[in-house]
């Protein structure tokens, strides 16, 4: 995906249990990652996703009976920085 008009960056976060990852993908508008939804290969971006993880310790269950879609709500960003510190 990081080929894609507007793709940022992804993250995978583990948690410390070890039990589940998540993957958060940043992208530069909503349009971007709509064309993104429109035009990619699920099948190939879910095997290569896969294939990042392989290399993680721990053991994955999946818990999911389909992809996993989302609509950014809010984003906050760095605000102003206290002085004081």
């Amino acid at each position: 995906m990081r080929f894609y008009p507007g793709y940022r960056s992804a993250r995978f976060h583990v948690s410390t249990d070890g039990t589940r990852v998540y993957n958060i993908v940043h992208w530069a508008s909503e349009a971007d990652y709509r064309h993104f939804v429109e035009t990619s290969d699920t099948e190939g971006r879910m095997a290569a996703i896969g294939k990042a993880l392989e290399g993680l310790s721990g053991r994955a269950e999946p818990r999911m009976s389909g992809i996993p879609t989302y609509t950014v709500v809010r984003e906050i960003g760095p605000g102003p920085q206290r002085s004081d510190v």
